[in-house]
């Protein structure tokens, strides 16, 4: 199994994420029937997990964790697609810490989150570029760990204090990218031009959504807004600028993210990308045409789409 991408011969590359697989020990065999469709009808270059992979309320242990890995990692697996992920807030709630976790994901050979960078917010951060024919860096995946809720950003200081009545309604409790996972962005994102010579293009994942995702609800026309739209949008307790640090420094052309369940909503914003990816998992709620996994196409060329795909859509899948 390749640990570089590189696009493809034709100039093309393809990404499968799949967000809130969210299962505990007692699997809905539905969930890995499913994704197993999925993979195999969008037949991706590259997979990335958006959160939640587990549900850690109820898979506790680090055996558990294997034993979910051993399921849902074998799809990619078997067909030599490599992998990586991003911690949701749930994977939080485990009683093995993240950095635990973390090095039962790296157990598996098609994992490529490895060698995570230590001394920022968040355990499962990655910067994974994707090369062109020429050796250089044509395109980057820049991983960000959101974490769990009620953080603590300022030592002795709850961020309960900051939730004052009359907050705008999608200003939640939930932490979010913090400046030094962004200050590490942009210090990888400047290596990288230096080493293509020219801005290197960029999807950037996470799994609780930017603040700047509520405006594909409040402007749905200006942003050419579409998907599921009717869950309320849930971005952390501070707006930290991640989708203004982006803005300005050029490169990251779409900011996914997962954490509801309910929404596929997606559109444009000052240029990029803002889009949600569903739930990929049965034992979660969701909607029946919410539940699936997200593709993104790039071009050498500077071509870049995006969908969600329900399972719904799959031949053979009547996931009632």
């Amino acid at each position: 199994m390749a640990e570089t991408l590189k696009f493809r011969h034709d100039g093309s590359f393809r990404i499968l994420m799949v967000s809130d697989i969210q299962e505990g020990p007692s699997i809905d065999p539905r969930a890995p029937e499913c994704y197993r469709k999925l993979v195999e009808h969008t037949r991706p270059d590259f997979i990335i997990w958006g959160g939640d992979n587990i549900d850690g309320r109820k898979a506790k242990t680090a055996d558990e964790l294997r034993a979910h890995l051993s399921v849902f990692a074998a799809p990619a697996e078997e067909a030599g697609i490599p992998w990586a992920f991003v911690f949701g807030n749930h994977d939080y709630d485990m009683d093995i810490s993240p950095a635990e976790q973390a090095s039962i994901y790296a157990e598996h050979p098609g994992c490529l989150s490895r060698d995570l960078p230590e001394g920022i917010h968040g355990t499962s951060n990655f910067a994974i570029p994707v090369y062109g024919p020429d050796g250089r860096p044509a395109y980057a995946v820049y991983g960000f760990d959101t974490a769990h809720k009620h953080p603590e950003i300022r030592p002795g200081r709850s961020s309960n204090e900051l939730l004052l009545p009359g907050l705008p309604d999608h200003v939640r409790k939930w932490d979010t990218v913090r400046f030094d996972q962004l200050a590490w962005y942009v210090d990888i994102s400047r290596r990288l031009e230096r080493e293509a010579g020219a801005p290197v293009r960029a999807l950037a994942v996470m799994h609780v959504p930017p603040y700047e995702l509520q405006y594909l609800k409040d402007a749905p026309e200006l942003c050419s807004t579409k998907g599921e739209t009717s869950q309320r949008i849930q971005a952390g307790v501070l707006n930290t600028g991640i989708f203004a640090t982006m803005y300005e420094r050029g490169d990251v052309e779409c900011i996914a993210a997962g954490h509801l369940h309910e929404s596929t909503i997606e559109g444009e914003y000052g240029g990029i990308r803002l889009c949600l990816d569903g739930c990929a998992g049965f034992s979660p709620k969701s909607l029946p045409h919410c539940r699936g996994g997200r593709v993104f196409d790039i071009t050498l060329e500077g071509g870049f789409s995006t969908g969600f795909i329900p399972y719904l859509s799959l031949p053979g899948i009547d996931p009632a």
